[in-house]
Formats: structure tokens, sequence, C-alpha cells
């Protein structure tokens, strides 16, 4: 509700209310006092986004996001330079930019999904509904394009104060036109799980003191500025009030292009004024959504007028994303907050300060000195290249003579030298060299060498992983928590919206539900799978024996094939899916950050050599089954040549394991593969117990 500032014809701020001009909307009631504490949540949100914080050097949170921003983008801007200046290079290196990109792409090297673990309401884990729930996670995040938004959250966090997700469920309708008839239809290309990456000025915190990317505070705001014809898509034709007359009125036309309200301190009636919002945002409307976690509230407020179910505000007007959480009253869907929060480095040591140390901001200096000294040495290389010539006399000369080639005229018998810098040019060079050095010890993670190249040992391999790993730890870390929030928030979209039937109309008087089927490609092996993911009715009240489960993971495994081998060798995995059930599994989401840091320094690679190596010595290898070994060498590295790490594998003449030996291997007893057994060989799914 920021706007225009109201002035008096003499340009002085205006100090009372007559001079602005009534608002057509005046909610009434609880939807007033709600409006009040929304206008009074953002003044304060707001101001702590303009004030100044030791935390970020004096300044506050935009301009340490638009000095950083600045540093990353090697900003030099536009201003008016004198002609005898134009000489002077203004320039700036891209060194801190370069630093910055290298340690994104070592982060886009170590790209994770996330992993999850399943139990139920007495802590029994379930490890075929936890393989469900991954499957399904990696798919929704694949559609909402996560590989490329995981680019755009490390930038963030690297250059930003803060890296703040926003993940949300989308069901995008569309209009269209068919024999001469208008229809909405749900889009499926769009719809769906969606990854966003908030702008930092757009989620607004009334508190930056409630710890360190801690967002369960009572109340976030964000605020978006959106095109108007955009807001009257999305919100009109939603909410009504009604008139004094008990007119039925769309609230969406209040709503005013470039215009906002906001109530008067001192006015007694509590009445909405009108005013500009700005004056460049004359076409747009500003959004702002409120979200009151422990109030179990949230609501949208678009020009300044509350888009609500007004009847009973506070209680209609509920969370949109919610998850299921077993209770001393049972399951409950309780509000969670759809933003996770993370960064490149704490600033506080001691995890209070809500934001973080950007990259950009830990170069910020030694790139200010770096390019300050750099020009200098340019400026002075040019001088000293291109010597102005001197002619002492009685003649005046300022720093418009002062150019490179530059020759001034003086009356007869004056003298003549030439401009010399001396040794001063070569110590601002050894300058810049220090500068760069102290930007590489900050930011720059030295390649991590492969043993036997070079004559490389291994314990310099190990010496240097381990150098390596100083650096990028905290930041692995930091990522990793990251991808767990996100990931716990995706569990929580899979279960309200994506994996709920849809009710059968054509029997009435019964609760059966469509069968809703997915299908899913995945990678297992080294091999491709394709899963076939069922969410179905029939299991849900039913209550099964050990015999009839394994009757039951039988018959969805011999849909694999009508052959003994054409099952064994089969890629298709199906999964029947009890959705009532699934819905009340506790899900632990998590990310190794080891992992991460392995995949980003190529050590992965390097420990896999290693370890092979060691098996494979005279003195381990008689009590090691070499072939085993050799297996889970080609499982890693023979994706790199084939989808198909069994092509590269010695064909077994012999039979496929036995039935009970491979439901053995496969049922996730923890036994592994039976003597004999192929890796890859098939699995059997459960469906999911119904209690």
């Amino acid at each position: 509700m920021i706007g225009q500032i109201i002035t008096n014809k003499d340009g002085s701020p205006s100090d009372s209310y007559t001079t602005l001009e009534k608002s057509k909307y005046q909610p009434k009631g609880d939807v007033k006092r709600l409006w009040a504490d929304i206008q009074k949540d953002y003044m304060i949100a707001y101001m702590l986004q303009h004030r100044p914080y030791k935390e970020f050097d004096g300044v506050s949170l935009l301009n340490r996001a638009k000095l950083d921003q600045e540093t990353f983008a090697a900003y030099v801007g536009a201003e008016y330079i004198p002609e005898h200046k134009r000489w002077k290079w203004r320039g700036r290196k891209n060194t801190a930019r370069n630093k910055l990109i290298g340690i994104c792409a070592r982060m886009l090297a170590g790209m994770l999904y996330p992993t999850v673990n399943a139990h139920n309401e007495y802590q029994i884990e379930d490890k075929k509904v936890a393989e469900v729930m991954r499957i399904r996670i990696e798919s929704h995040l694949k559609h909402a394009r996560y590989e490329t938004q995981f680019l755009f959250m490390i930038m963030s966090a690297l250059v930003n104060p803060a890296v703040i997700v926003e993940v949300e469920w989308v069901e995008m309708l569309q209009r269209i036109k068919e024999n001469g008839n208008v229809e909405e239809i749900l889009n499926e290309a769009l719809s769906g799980l969606a990854l966003n990456v908030c702008p930092i000025d757009e989620l607004m915190l009334p508190d930056f003191y409630s710890g360190t990317g801690n967002l369960n505070l009572n109340c976030v705001l964000r605020v978006r500025r959106i095109p108007y014809d955009v807001a009257r898509a999305k919100w009109s034709n939603k909410y009504y009030t009604t008139d004094v007359a008990g007119e039925k009125i769309d609230l969406f036309d209040y709503v005013q292009a470039g215009m906002t309200r906001i109530f008067i301190t001192g006015n007694e009636n509590q009445e909405l004024f009108d005013i500009e919002w700005t004056e460049a945002d004359r076409g747009y409307v500003q959004e702002i959504t409120a979200y009151y976690l422990y109030e179990d509230l949230e609501v949208v407020c678009v020009g300044g007028v509350l888009m609500v179910n007004e009847e009973n505000v506070y209680n209609n007007n509920p969370y949109s994303h919610r998850r299921f959480t077993l209770t001393d009253k049972g399951w409950k869907s309780i509000p969670v907050q759809k933003f996770a929060m993370s960064g490149f480095e704490p600033l506080d040591p001691t995890g209070r300060f809500a934001y973080y140390k950007s990259g950009a901001f830990k170069e910020f200096w030694d790139d200010k000195a770096l390019n300050n000294m750099h020009r200098m040495a340019h400026d002075g290389t040019a001088l000293d290249t291109i010597k102005p010539t001197i002619l002492t006399g009685v003649a005046k000369v300022d720093q418009t003579m002062m150019v490179p080639g530059g020759t001034f005229g003086l009356p007869a018998g004056a003298g003549i030298s030439q401009y010399s810098l001396g040794s001063n040019l070569q110590a601002s060079w050894q300058a810049i060299a220090q500068y760069e050095k102290d930007m590489s010890d900050s930011t720059t993670v030295n390649p991590v060498p492969q043993p036997n190249a070079g004559g490389i040992s291994a314990t310099q391999v190990n010496v240097a992983t381990a150098q390596a790993k100083l650096f990028m730890s905290i930041f692995a870390l930091l990522v990793a928590d990251l991808i767990e929030k996100i990931g716990a928030l995706v569990v929580d979209c899979e279960i309200n919206y994506a994996s709920n039937g849809e009710i059968d109309e054509k029997i009435p008087g019964h609760l059966n539900l469509k069968d809703r089927v997915h299908m899913h490609k995945t990678k297992s092996g080294g091999r491709d799978m394709s899963h076939k993911v069922i969410f179905t009715s029939k299991h849900m009240g039913k209550k099964y024996t050990d015999k009839q489960l394994e009757d039951k993971e039988w018959e969805l495994y011999n849909q694999g094939g009508k052959t003994p081998k054409e099952r064994y060798n089969s890629t298709l995995r199906t999964h029947e899916v009890n959705p009532y059930q699934y819905a009340r599994i506790t899900y632990k989401v998590g990310v190794d950050a080891e992992q991460i840091l392995d995949k980003s320094l190529g050590a992965s690679q390097t420990r896999t050599i290693n370890a092979f190596n060691i098996l494979k010595d005279p003195a381990i290898a008689p009590f090691t089954d070499q072939a085993e070994v050799a297996g889970a060498v080609i499982d890693k590295f023979g994706t790199d040549l084939t989808n198909d790490v069994n092509k590269l594998k010695k064909k077994d003449t012999g039979q496929p394991p036995q039935q009970n030996g491979m439901l053995n291997s496969i049922m996730g007893g923890g036994q592994g593969l039976p003597a004999g057994g192929a890796v890859g060989a098939p699995q059997v799914n459960k469906p999911i117990q119904a209690q």
C-alpha cells in the first residue's frame, strides 16, 4: 500500500486526508479490520527492507542486493563524460563474475534430486511407498524444469542476500474456441508443479532477526507487480460483495490500474482513500498475498481490494499449501509456508539474522579495489605509452591538457619535456595480481586432479579434494538444505493435488474412485526404466495376509511379459497405490551434502577408481567376488557408453534365478541378489496396505 506522496499546492507533504479522494471500495466489519492489519504488516516489512543494517555494511537489504547484482554484472552505468576525459578507461573486469560462474558450474554438476524415506503411523519403514514417492517427486520436478530452475537457484544464492523458491501447484485454465463455442479447459502441459525463484524484494518479512533462513513466521507477504489484463483474467468473477441496496458486485470492479488504497491514521471513520501506486505502474496492478501461518489465513489484496470470501473472513480463507501430519487427534491437514529459503554463507554466527552473505558480497571490496587499481594502471599505461609533451614556461597547464599524445603551445624560450610515470606503473600491475589472488582465495575452487595423471598420486588427489571441500562444504550444506525443503513441499503437492482419485459418479451411493494412471521414466542400474503408477480405490478398506501380498506382487510382476525371460528382462514396473493410505504416511525428505560435494568436485569418480584398485589388489582379490566388483564398475561408468549397461556385461547362459530366490532379493529384504542373479533384475511392487 505504498503510493505517491500527497502534497499541498506549495509542494509540502499533506497531513490531511481531506486532500484525498474517498474510495468507492469500503469494506465492513472483519474485512475492514483484516485490511488494516495487512496494511500495518506491509508498512513494517517495507521499512525493514529499506532500513540500513550493520550485517550489510551499513546499507539496506535492497541496496545490498543492488550492489551485489552490479558486482556480478560488472555494471558500468551511463554518465556524461567531458570530452577531455573520454580517453580514460571506464570498463570493469569480469573477474568477480567469472569466479561466481565457476562456483555455479560446479554446483550444477552436483545437482541431486531429493531422496525419500517413508514410515507408517507405527514407525515401520515402507520402502515400496518411498520408492513410489521418489519416482513421483522426480517426475514433478522435471515437469517444473528443475534443472533450469536449479541454475537460477544457485545464481540467486551467489548474487543475492538469499535464494527464495516458491513451490506451488498450478491448474491453468485456457479458453478455446470450437465450432463457434467458447469453453475453458484444463491445460495439462502448463498445469502441475511450478517452481518460482522469487526476487529478493518480493518476499517481505516482518522480522529480520527470526533466524537464518527461517520463514515459519506468522506473517509473510508476497508482493508482485502484474499487468492489469493479467489481474483481470486471474481475479475477475471470482469474489463478490454486496452494496447498500443488496446488489451483488464483483470485487474486481473496484480495482484500478496504477492505484491502491490506504487508511489514514487519525481518521475516526476508518475510511479508505484512493492513491496512486507509482507513476511507472499506471498499466499495472499491485498484488499482495498475506500468509498468516498461525491463524491458517491466506488472503490476496489486488490494487488495494481484498479478494476474499467476505462472510466469516477469518475462517473461510485458509492456507492453500497444506501438509498431512499425525497429531493427538489423528491425521490432520495443517498450513505450511510454501517458500524455501537458503543462501551462500551465513552472515550471523549465531544464526539469528534472516539473510545470508552472498558470493558477490564476499567479493565486493576486493572487486572494487581490483577495478580501481586496474583503471589507474590502464590510464597510467596509456599516458606512459603515448606520453603527453609538457612545455614549461609562463602558460597555465590544467587537466584538459593532460591527455595521451597531447601537445601544448607556449611562448618562445619555453622548456620542453615529456611526462613520465616512472616505476609506479609496475607497482599497480603487481597490486592487481595480488587483488586477483585474494579473490581466488575467497571464491575459487581449484580443479581436483585425477590419479596417475602426470605422475599425480592418490595421496595428492585426496589432499586436493580435502582442500576443495573445505571451501565448498558450507555452500553444499546450504544447497542440500534448500533441496530438502523443496522436496518436502513437493511431497505436500503430490499428496494434496496429484494423487487424489476422481470420483466415479456412475456408481451412486458409493465412494468409488476412477483409477489414475501415470507413466514415469527413470534410470536404475544404468537401465532406462518405465514405471506405471496406478492410484486405485480397490485396496481401500482391505487387509491382506502375507501370502495374499506375495500373490499380488507376482501378479504385477507377470505384467512385464508372457514368458519368464520376457518378464525377467522387462523394464516395466507396475505400482498400485491406495491414495487414502498413501496420504497417511510420514515422509522424510533428505539430501546428502557429501554427495553434492563429490559430484561437484568429481571426487565420486575418483573414489570409485581408488576402490576398484584396492579391491583388485592381489592381497584383497581372493576374498571378493571379482565378477560382482566388475559389475559395480560397469554400472558406474557404463552409462557413458550406453543407456543399458547390461549390454556391456558378459552374457549369462543359464536360466534366470528361481522364483523364490528372485522374490527374496527384489522385495527389499536387504539380502542382495541371489547366487547367479543378474544386476538390474525386475522388482515386484507391493500394493499399499489399507488400515
